[in-house]
């Protein structure tokens, strides 16, 4: 398969969302920090890494973490060697980007080989049914298109193209090999893929021993293994797998441990799982699905995709509501405990897109209204992932408010200061490659949260960056000083429509003593002066600016404050 522009296209919005939301949350926090004292430490000497103190309530694994430092670390190289020295502030968090991109990019490679493993697949099934009606057969399909349709529904979803650059512990190497294991599925290597599989449950979620179960029943089903070889690859799988996560997990914790079998113990036999939340069993299907989907045009051609689905494509997709319908049962509920199934859902519907498309006589209105809906599916889903992608850019105020801390350490020349960081502020962006680490500033971050630790530690802040409004709100007395605000740190809110509604009532009662006729007819001459102006000018940026401003409220949310003195 060669390089299209389509793929390209792939790696353009997972940058433009990863450019617009560059911040990330404490889901993430466990990778992102980890992937930094790789990069700072080492690996050998785990003394001062952030788990040491912060170590959450189970193990997680540090090989995906391991694996997206190896691939960055090149890159980290070239970044310090163009970068002066003045300029050692940005280093860290333009590592974080890069780190962030690294991700992005290994599953936008997963995602390619899928699509290329699945325009193979067709390719084969083509050549096939040429070979048994003929070329120009009426029983003979051609799929020529599926690979791009695969790429058109992916690339206009939100959740997917969102968190592909995200340190989740599901797109942190889980969801690239699964989405390669899928591939050699499809390509006839059914055993090797569960065997991959196995492996990437046993290393990294637990929940993708689902989708290999779902594989194993789906191939049996439909008669495309016998006797209990691809059970063995398993095994083997999740043999090798268990060996790896011990063997290197156990060095970075300390002790022996299988992090992956830890989680399980604690969040599904135990049942703690539940402390974060509980849905309906149905919930998967009435809601995430709705939600992972908008239109829900992949969904509605999943029957017909079906129908003309290679074998090898109905085991992965069988496999793929398997895994769902076993995870609604799991109580606590999250999209991205099933995000391995959008890509087998979406090449479902991408093979009925590309059988429509490329199938399907225009002979009448009927046929050609049912076409158009195609694009036009891609095109609403895109607006929708553009709009939530702004919306989702504004839940990140902690960030936002270390980076501006930052921005006044630097134009103020503060040195040697000592700033606490509050529990929401770390939830909501902070993270070490966020701080400044330069010997010029000498500026040290806390984030402590045992209450008798802080009270030990308070006197000697010197900055504050908190969610408390009030410093007579404050935990605890200061006898050598008191806060002065210095910055807000705003957040979503909530949408205010009343911008648009005013606007379009100022429109309407401007023409209405005009029929739609005359209005198009009185702005007829302007329509070249209009298009120049869009060209040559921001114009329908600034519009976009406009509307987004006064439609979407932000209040303040974080306070950073300076201590001064009596």
């Amino acid at each position: 398969m060669q390089w299209s522009y389509m793929d390209t296209a792939l790696l353009v919005v997972i940058s433009y969302h990863l450019i617009n939301a560059p911040y990330t949350k404490v889901e993430e926090s466990f990778n992102i920090q980890a992937i930094h004292d790789i990069l700072k430490y080492g690996v050998w000497d785990v003394s001062k890494y952030d788990h040491v103190q912060f170590p959450g309530v189970v193990p997680r694994t540090f090989i995906g973490s391991l694996c997206i430092a190896f691939l960055t670390n090149p890159f980290v190289s070239i970044s310090k060697l163009l970068s002066k020295a003045s300029s050692d502030v940005a280093i860290g968090f333009e590592t974080q980007l890069l780190v962030r991109s690294v991700i992005g990019l290994t599953n936008a490679f997963g995602l390619l080989y899928l699509k290329n493993s699945l325009q193979s697949m067709f390719d084969r099934y083509m050549e096939a049914q040429q070979k048994e009606h003929g070329k120009d057969s009426d029983l003979t399909q051609t799929f020529s298109w599926v690979g791009n349709w695969f790429l058109l529904f992916i690339m206009s979803s939100f959740h997917l193209m969102f968190y592909a650059s995200r340190p989740l512990p599901n797109f942190v190497m889980t969801l690239p090999l699964v989405n390669v294991a899928f591939g050699l599925i499809l390509n006839d290597k059914l055993n090797y893929g569960v065997a991959l599989l196995s492996l990437i449950a046993t290393i990294f979620r637990l929940e993708v021993a689902a989708v290999a179960f779902g594989v194993v029943v789906s191939a049996y089903y439909l008669k495309k293994t016998k006797g209990f070889q691809i059970i063995r690859f398993g095994i083997m799988g999740a043999s090798f797998g268990a060996f790896l996560s011990i063997a290197i997990d156990s060095h970075f914790w300390g002790e022996y441990t299988l992090p992956e079998l830890d989680a399980f113990v604690y969040n599904v036999i135990s049942g703690n799982s539940s402390n974060w939340g509980t849905e309906p069993i149905s919930a998967y299907f009435t809601h995430y699905l709705r939600m992972l989907f908008i239109p829900p045009t992949i969904l509605l051609l999943n029957y017909l995709g079906f129908k003309f689905a290679p074998d090898n494509l109905k085991i992965v997709a069988l496999a793929s509501y398997i895994h769902i319908f076993i995870m609604s049962f799991q109580p606590h509920k999250e999209w991205r405990f099933i995000v391995y199934s959008i890509p087998p859902i979406v090449m479902l519907g991408c093979t009925a897109a590309a059988y429509l498309w490329e199938n399907v006589k225009i002979d009448n209105l009927k046929s050609i209204l049912l076409l158009c809906l195609l694009p036009l599916s891609v095109v609403i889903s895109g607006v929708f992932s553009l709009l939530f992608s702004k919306i989702s850019a504004m839940n990140y105020p902690g960030g936002e408010a270390l980076s501006s801390f930052n921005q006044y350490i630097v134009n103020n020349n503060v040195t040697d200061a000592f700033v606490h960081i509050s529990v929401p502020p770390c939830m909501t962006g902070v993270t070490l490659f966020g701080q400044i680490d330069s010997p010029i500033y000498n500026i040290t971050y806390d984030k402590t949260e045992n209450i008798t630790a802080l009270e030990n530690k308070w006197n000697d802040f010197n900055y504050l960056i908190t969610h408390i409004t009030d410093p007579k709100q404050f935990p605890f007395e200061t006898n050598n000083g008191k806060w002065e605000l210095i910055q807000t740190t705003k957040m979503f809110t909530n949408m205010n429509f009343t911008f648009i509604r005013d606007s379009v009532s100022e429109f309407v009662k401007a023409n209405e003593k005009k029929e739609f006729g005359q209005i198009l007819f009185d702005n007829m001459g302007n329509i070249p002066a209009f298009v120049n102006k869009v060209i040559s000018t921001n114009y329908l940026q600034n519009i976009f600016n406009e509307i987004f401003e006064n439609t979407f409220s932000k209040n303040d949310i974080f306070y950073t404050y300076k201590k001064v003195s009596n």
